[in-house]
């Protein structure tokens, strides 16, 4: 995940909190997907990021959580992944930003 961040958005990530590992299509496909929520200061996140090699083209967009809900709920977002962990982060904003603020105080 920290390898990803950093090679996908340019972010480093810490903290990270596991949310789930679910089968992209059960019966028809194999395919895992483990999502997390990660700490990552996205001040200076921007631009396009991702490895030619792969053929990744993945342009940075930072949004507040609040807009990225709007978008949620207007079908904007329309992947399973982000749907998932967006609706995950809407329940448990609360206990995440504790978690990180007692941490930051340690």
């Amino acid at each position: 995940m920290k390898r990803e961040g950093l090679e996908e958005a340019g972010c480093g990530i810490s903290d990270l909190i596991p949310l789930y590992d679910y089968l992209v299509s059960p019966g028809g496909t194999t395919e895992r997907i483990a999502l997390y929520c990660g700490r990552v200061d996205a001040t200076q996140a921007e631009g396009v990021h991702g490895l030619s090699e792969e053929g990744e083209d993945i342009k940075v967009h930072v949004v507040t959580l609040d807009t990225a809900l709007k978008l949620l709920k207007s079908g904007k977002i329309n992947s399973a992944s982000s749907i998932i962990s967006l609706q995950w982060l809407a329940l448990n904003r609360d206990d995440v930003h504790t978690l990180w603020s007692a941490k930051k105080q340690s």
